[in-house]
């Protein structure tokens, strides 16, 4: 015998619920939202950061030439090893970032001269850039009009820098125009890139959290694509369509409104045991196929708009 009333359900009507058009929206937009935050982080983290850290060290190569050569331009004394030596870390910081695995070999035996106050790192310095960087740079460093472009541009005053360093004075004792020409390569460099700060030690990690955005993408859209073609029916007779379940009105035992208030999530259960999700935030009209089951299996407690039922007010009883 069915536990339905025959006056809950039009006896001609089925009840139906399916997929919410505002679930499907929010997922979209939620979706997309996550996707803009993904690329962006994606964007910063493999061009942006890696940007501004070799903008950043190329200013710090112009900063650390002009502590060089200014004094000597100036009349004043040579720099000592420790301004050459800055120098130096601060131009094979730059090839690194620059030029990448490239030079990885070559800046890993200067770095050890350097770091060793090896006098004959600035000698192999030249060699490397004149030789090898800017033609490599000549090659790759070209829009399709064959202009230079900056990153060109960029090495060639770096290697007029290293020049500079390692031929800083005429055989008069002045300063050689090799110094000059780096110096003023220097101050045009230091006008574009100046002003560069260095990235953050939190910039990357930062970017990781918008990149995580990206697998809840696909997840999003399965989401839609799972539940679009699940469509709830309660019959006349009582039975229950549940998304490739039928149920006759006899096969439903209960259903569970324990969450019900704070989630608007049922379960119904089967005489067998096992439970079917019914959730009212993505499926439009849930509600009125919980309201009737719940005010049936549990009528002094729901009423059949699946809201609860008022308990009198003692106050009001007589004594």
């Amino acid at each position: 015998m069915s536990d339905l009333d025959s006056n809950s359900v039009d006896k001609n009507t089925s009840i139906e619920a399916g997929l919410a058009t505002s679930f499907t929206i929010r997922s979209v937009v939620i979706g997309l939202v996550f996707l803009v935050l993904g690329l962006w982080g994606v964007w910063d983290y493999v061009e942006i950061i890696p940007r501004q850290e070799r903008f950043y060290s190329r200013a710090e190569v112009c900063r650390s030439y002009r502590l060089f050569a200014e004094p000597i331009v100036r009349g004043g004394e040579r720099p000592d090893q420790e301004v050459v030596t800055n120098f130096l870390t601060s131009v094979l910081d730059n090839l690194s970032n620059e030029m990448g695995d490239d030079v990885e070999s070559e800046i890993a035996g200067l770095e050890a001269s350097v770091a060793s106050q090896g006098v004959s790192a600035i000698d192999r310095l030249e060699p490397l850039m004149i030789d090898r960087v800017l033609p490599e740079a000549e090659l790759q460093a070209t829009d399709a009009s064959n202009a230079p472009t900056s990153s060109r541009i960029w090495l060639k005053a770096e290697a007029d820098m290293v020049r500079g360093v390692r031929l800083p004075l005429r055989g008069d004792g002045q300063p050689s125009d090799f110094l000059r020409s780096g110096l003023e390569g220097a101050e045009n460099q230091l006008g574009l890139y100046g002003e560069i700060e260095k990235p953050s030690a939190y910039d990357r990690p930062v970017q990781w959290l918008f990149i995580i955005c990206l697998p809840f993408v696909p997840w999003y859209a399965w989401n839609v694509m799972r539940n679009r073609s699940k469509v709830f029916r309660l019959h006349p007779d009582g039975s229950l369509d549940l998304a490739g379940e039928k149920w006759s009105s006899d096969e439903i035992a209960d259903i569970d409104m324990s969450r019900w208030m704070r989630t608007s999530k049922a379960w119904i259960v089967h005489t067998d045991g096992h439970r079917v999700l019914l959730d009212d935030y993505v499926f439009k009209g849930v509600h009125r196929i919980v309201g009737i089951l719940a005010s049936q299996k549990h009528p002094e407690e729901w009423t059949e708009e699946a809201k609860p039922v008022k308990k009198p007010d003692n106050s009001d009883v007589d004594a």
